[in-house]
């Protein structure tokens, strides 16, 4: 069992990656043919020499007749010569020559000669056997040409030959079998099994033998099996091994032999179907061979230690202690009845050490795991080198290492493991049928020690050896499953630490193929499925697409329903099905998954128990579950549960322990959360000493420090922003500082949200991977609230070490990151084209495909791409994405390019306040702070001590509650401002605008008073705002203090307002030509007084009847009812100079994108917007009447998700919108005295000489409208603004 990275977030246990393949060497597992192969030729020769029945032959009288003597006498000569030893044939025939020259014919000579060959025969002469068929040619060549005595010989020496074949077929196929065991050559094998299958046809039932070879046979099987792994061969190995038993009767000497032998093959089919009935089946029968071996046998061990093999594995399965308990006894009983010296024992002692390796990994006891280590290094050195087990034994000595090495960390039980593994491949000669068995598992040690170095190399090399060993594995071998999920595992683990997404892809593609190859049934189904589901839910994690945790959650859950109950896995699953649900938690916020992860995550825990190894790690992940439900709803119940339950965890993880450090850092975090919900010291004090403990405990260098000690600079930032002293923020820099240092860890774990300066630097260089060009731009949007208040964070540790530039570079780099994105794919290549124009050109082709993937809309795939899946057209996005980040890096290498399309410097920034001073608000826990960018390119910071975050929200939540009681907008966090603000829904419009006034406004007005009438224009001065946060969301153009006797004060009295998204919009709007004051402007008037479906707006013919006084007849265009359609409005858009969009307008919360203006057929969206060709250089102004098109997303403060960003990103350099929903009545006033002021009539020259800008013109139409409506009547006047310049 390994588990993942430990994370300050809450770490998950991965309980299923399996380690590696351990090597069983079973004593009776080699061929156990026949030693004495020439028995049958003895007795057919024998046979042979038997006084021969007399024969009869049909006499044309009738008469029965026996044979002639002389005939007889040939007969017995020639049987008689047949017999003789090579020394003595040639004297005999001599002897027998001269005989018939002399005409000696005695009957009784001859059968006194039978009866002394058959006696040489017994008397066991070396080469008789291998000579008897010459002496027999050569008798039937002296028998008489058409004599009785021919046919007889004939027919004999026919038999002889017959036997003598199949003889001679069976110790061939000995011959190759024990090449095989020697070599691994798997065509020495193929070659026996075919030879062994030919032996059988050739011997009749019935026949002595049959038992004998049909054992042979099954046994070459069984080898060719173990090496190739077709399920076929192990079919077959048990069914003739089963008629080998059959035959077999009891009390026969090699019954509990094959009984054994059947044992095995019952347990070889178990490794590859895991079906249980196989594994009963061979401890069934295993036993009774143990039972019916006597003590003092020469099998009694080896059976013994086969006995034990079928327990462990049982085991395996199920998880039995009594089970380990047995498979060690009678292991140790096989090593005891083996004597020193014996060639079995560094067998039987391998064996035993894998027994006690098993129950180390179940209990945890280090005792089991050093006799493990111990017993193992023994065979090893008793094994002589050139010995064909010595590889198998060296690649145990070093699982049981590796085992050790996951227990304790220390880095040299791991070295060990690898070089000893090592040892095992080099030792295995190239097409050895266990070559990639060695190199899965040498890989398997070099991921283990990638985990916990972190060095690059040692991932390079699993992946490098484990894609050996799939490659060796040939294509239906029952490994291949297992091989290919190992190396899938590998990519992972890279991918964890690079982010490739080439390697989440690879990791996806081979668990999948692991999974499809392994048939329904299969005992490592469920795990399989399992593995593939970690690896999905890892690009989950990365990518944000819904359908991989989906899939993740599928496949766990179809593992858990795999596993019976009982199963020693079982709570393993259920364990990994409960991060799933967490993790789909986690984005998706319902509640019904992270109930589903406790309930799972509490069965792993009651299923698991005590004592066994894994009992802690299943319960800090439950405590892990309690309290992301705590985070969501805050009941008390559920943290109490998740420290009790932590706790649990570290007092079960025993010192030393290689995760003792994680379960440490999770119950400080269980502490910390429970700190920041109660606010009581004791909590946070504990969190500070149990994190502490868990770096101590981590030596450098480990690839989990920087997560620990990240963890730890949370600690001391939270007791700081409580109490306040320096020493806490000073240990909090070292703590994140020391984290960024940490090269082994992964960059996510290293540059965690902090307050360091230099673990900042890192975390804004690692957002383009965050937020990436390879997602869709709804997939970035899901991506960015997790970083806009690390941003903000930094900024303020940029202003509190007095580095003002970096703090306004970084809150740059961090606003509108997608509008920059899909602005950057847009961006001309006028200089790049000139120098080199075919990277130019490929950049550009590159750009526009991926601004198209990332802006398409998600649901019309299937219909635009007739020929691709949603797959292949996600996979294409990344694909483009991938290649250009490479062009980027390809231009920044040329000379002159090297800051080509990176973040700007302040230097490039600055410009921004040429009109005028901007003012950024930054607002983060640590601090808030005003950083006024002036004309003369200083920067002014105004603290603003009386201000803070959740302030900030408090505010926005009471007007929340204040347009809430006007019934102005509705708003998915409308029940919290309710809350928060109060259940009677008074108006806190007055209190919301004098707070910003006192404890934002007025101190930066205060700060800057001279800049400002230094750069006053039209007899007021003018400001830009940029606000972060919350802020973003509030009126800052309009705080003041309205409603007191003794002052009435506001920023309108003291200068006009503008905002603005970013800084680079305003240097992009700055950039454009001036256009000539006397010029007749080209305006384009949408209007829609009754959208089909929208609730008719009465006043918008007087809305458009007002602009129509200040433009001109031939350069105006008026799109209403039907002519206002999507298409035709952006057509028009193009030909230009303003545009006013009188009609519904709405921000969709849930997809940002889908905000849009509703016009005749249909909506005029943001993502429509963006697909905008970059051609209106002309444009000067956008007037959006219409509601909420500047309102944003409140989980996006930074990014400024609404119309009127849509309409600066697409090139109108200023723009008039509203904040909330607008009175129908006020559109037409506010565009009579808008266009009034910034066109004149087109008819009277005076007011042409008086236009103002557009910020003026809305500052001048405001305060007419204030007037209008009464000053205390905010909601009719506050929302509309001006953006841009």
């Amino acid at each position: 069992m390994s588990e993942s990275d430990i994370l300050p977030e809450g770490p998950s246990v991965n309980l299923t990656e399996s380690a590696a393949e351990v090597e069983e060497t079973v004593t009776q597992a080699k061929p156990d043919y026949h030693e004495d192969e020439d028995a049958e030729l003895h007795m057919a020769i024998r046979m042979s020499l038997e006084e021969p029945d007399a024969e009869t032959t049909d006499d044309t009288m009738g008469d029965n007749m026996p044979i002639d003597e002389e005939e007889q006498a040939e007969v017995d000569q020639a049987l008689f010569l047949s017999n003789l030893p090579p020394y003595m044939c040639d004297e005999q025939l001599a002897v027998l020559h001269q005989a018939r020259v002399n005409g000696a014919k005695s009957a009784q000579d001859a059968w006194e000669l039978v009866h002394s060959a058959k006696q040489l025969l017994e008397c066991g002469e070396p080469d008789a056997v291998s000579n008897v068929m010459g002496f027999m040619q050569q008798a039937v060549g002296l028998a008489p040409e058409g004599s009785n005595l021919k046919a007889s010989l004939v027919q004999g020496l026919s038999d002889i030959e017959s036997k003598a074949k199949v003889n001679e077929l069976h110790s061939s196929a000995i011959q190759l079998m024990e090449l095989f065991q020697q070599s691994g050559d798997w065509t020495a094998i193929d070659n026996a099994v075919e030879l062994m299958e030919e032996v059988i046809k050739l011997t009749p039932d019935g026949h002595a033998d049959k038992a004998e070879r049909l054992n042979n046979l099954r046994t070459a099987f069984s080898c060719r099996f173990e090496r190739l792994g077709k399920l076929k061969d192990i079919e077959n190995a048990i069914d003739v091994k089963r008629q080998a038993v059959n035959l077999t009767p009891d009390g026969h000497a090699d019954k509990a032999g094959r009984l054994n032998n059947l044992g095995n093959a019952f347990q070889s089919r178990f490794e590859c179907l895991g079906k249980l009935k196989d594994i009963e089946n061979a401890i069934h029968v295993m036993q009774q061979a143990v039972d019916l071996t006597p003590d003092g046998h020469a099998g009694k061990a080896g059976r013994l230690n086969n006995l034990g093999t079928a327990f462990s594995r049982r085991f395996e399965c199920l998880g039995e202690l009594k089970d380990i308990e047995n498979a060690i006894h009678v292991k140790r009983q096989a090593v005891d009845l083996t004597p020193d010296g014996h060639a079995d024992k560094a067998a039987l002692v391998n064996n035993l050490g894998n027994a006690f390796q098993s129950r180390f990994e179940r209990l945890g006891e280090l005792k089991d795991i050093e006799n493990a280590i111990d017993v193992k290094r023994q065979a090893v050195n008793l094994t002589p080198d050139g010995h064909a087990d010595k590889a198998a034994l060296l690649n145990n000595l070093g699982s049981a290492f590796q085992s050790r090495f996951e227990r304790l960390g220390e880095l040299k039980d791991i070295e060990n493991a690898i070089h000893v593994k090592r040892q095992a491949v080099d030792l295995t000669p190239d097409g050895h049928a266990d070559k990639a068995r060695w190199l899965d598992n040498l890989g398997s040690a070099f991921q283990s020690r990638f985990e916990h170095l972190g060095e690059l190399k040692d991932i390079e090399n699993a992946i490098h050896v484990n894609q050996q060993a799939v490659d060796l594995t040939l294509d239906g071998h029952a490994g291949k499953a297992g091989r290919l999920n190992n190396l899938g595992t590998a990519f992972l683990r890279r991918f964890e630490r690079l982010g490739e997404l080439k390697d989440i892809e690879n990791a996806i593609h081979v668990k999948r193929q692991a999974v499809d190859l392994t048939p329904d049934g299969h005992a490592d189904k469920a795990g399989q499925l399992n593995n593939l589901g970690n690896a999905f839910s890892r690009r989950f994690e990365r990518l944000g697409e819904l359908k991989d945790i989906e899939n993740a959650i599928d496949v766990k859950r179809q593992a858990v329903n795999l596993t019976p109950d009982g199963h020693a896995d079982k709570a393993g699953w259920l364990n990994n099905l409960g991060n799933a649900f967490s993790c789909r938690f986690e984005r998706l916020g319902e509640l019904k998954d992270i109930e589903n992860a406790i309930d799972v995550k509490r069965q792993a825990v009651d299923l698991t128990p005590d004592g066994h190894a894994d009992k802690a790690a299943l319960l800090n992940n439950l405590g892990n579950a309690f309290q992301s439900r705590f985070e969501r709803l805050g009941e008390l119940k559920d943290i109490e549960n998740a420290i009790d339950i932590k706790r649990q965890a570290v007092d079960l993880t025993p010192e030393g322990h290689a995760y003792k450090a994680g379960r440490l850092n999770n119950l400080g975090i269980a502490f910390q959360s429970r700190f920041e919900h109660l606010g009581e010291l004791k909590d946070i004090e504990n969190a500070i000493d149990i994190k502490r403990q868990a770096v101590d405990l981590t030596p450098d260098g480990h690839a989990g420090k920087a997560a620990l000690l990240s963890s730890l600079g949370n600690a001391f930032s939270r007791r700081f922003e409580r109490l306040g002293e320096l020493k806490d923020i000073t240990e909090a820099s070292v703590a994140y500082k020391q984290a960024a240092e940490n090269t082994s860890s992964r960059p996510s774990t290293r540059y965690s949200p902090s307050s360091a300066l230099d673990a900042y630097t890192a975390v804004l260089e690692i957002i383009p991977q965050v937020v990436w060009f390879g997602q869709t731009v709804h997939q970035r949007y899901e991506e960015l609230p997790k970083i806009g208040q690390t941003i903000n964070a930094a900024a303020a540790m940029a202003i509190s070490a007095g580095d003002l530039p970096r703090a306004v570079e970084w809150l740059e780099e961090g606003r509108s990151i997608v509008w920059k994105q899909l602005l950057q794919l847009r961006t001309p290549l006028d200089e790049l084209h000139q120098q080199y124009p075919d990277i130019a050109n490929e950049l550009s082709r590159v750009s526009q495909a991926l601004d198209n993937a990332g802006t398409s809309n998600l649901q019309s795939i299937d219909s635009e791409i007739k020929h691709k899946s949603a797959e292949e057209e996600a996979q294409n996005h990344r694909d483009l994405a991938a290649r250009y980040e490479k062009l980027l890096q390809e231009v920044r290498e040329l000379d002159g390019f090297s800051n080509f399309l990176r973040p700007k410097k302040f230097s490039e920034l600055g410009p921004a306040a040429r009109n005028g001073p901007v003012v950024v608000v930054n607002v983060a826990d640590l601090r808030c702070d005003a950083l006024v960018l002036c004309t003369s390119g200083k920067i002014v910071p105004v603290p603003l001590p009386t201000f803070s975050y959740k302030q900030a929200e408090m505010l926005c939540f009471k007007l929340l509650s204040s347009l809430r009681a006007h019934n102005v907008r509705a708003n998915r966090n409308e029940d919290l401002a309710t809350h928060l603000a109060g259940k009677d829904n008074q108006d806190h419009f007055g209190s919301v605008l004098a707070d910003l006034w006192s404890y934002v406004v007025q101190p930066i007005l205060s700060k800057i008073e001279q800049e400002l009438y230094e750069n006053a224009h039209y007899s007021l001065p003018h400001i830009t705002w940029c606000a972060t946060g919350a802020l973003a969301f509030l009126p800052l153009h309009a705080a003041g203090i309205y409603m007191s006797d003794n002052l009435n004060i506001n920023i309108s009295d003291c200068a006009v307002s503008s905002y603005t998204t970013t800084l680079t919009a305003m240097l992009s709007s700055s950039s454009k030509p001036k256009r000539d004051p006397t010029a007749v402007h080209s305006v384009l008037i949408v209007s829609q007084p009754a959208t089909p479906g929208q609730e008719p707006l009465h006043n918008v013919s007087k809305e458009v009847e007002a602009i129509q006084r200040y433009t001109s007849p031939d350069h105006t265009c008026h799109l209403t009812h039907e002519s206002a359609t999507v298409w035709t409005v952006l057509e028009e858009m193009c030909k230009h100079e303003i545009i006013h969009l009188a009609c519904h307008g709405i921000q969709e919360m849930g997809n940002p994108l889908s905000s849009a203006f509703y016009l005749y057929d249909g909506g005029l969206d943001l993502n429509t917007l963006m697909k905008l060709p970059v051609s209106l250089e002309n444009a000067e102004l956008a007037v959006l009447s219409a509601c909420q098109t500047a309102t944003g997303d409140e989980n996006l403060p930074e990014e400024a998700v609404h119309l009127a960003a849509g309409m600066l990103a697409v090139g109108y350099p200023s723009v008039i919108a509203t904040m909330w929903s607008i009175g129908d009545s006020d559109a037409p006033l506010i565009a009579d005295k808008v266009y009034a002021n910034l066109l004149g009539r087109h008819d009277d020259p005076e007011s042409q000489k008086a236009k103002l800008t557009p910020a003026y013109a809305l500052h001048e139409a405001v305060k007419h409208l204030r007037k209008e409506v009464g000053e205390t009547n905010f909601v009719r006047w506050v929302p509309f603004i001006h953006f841009g310049v």
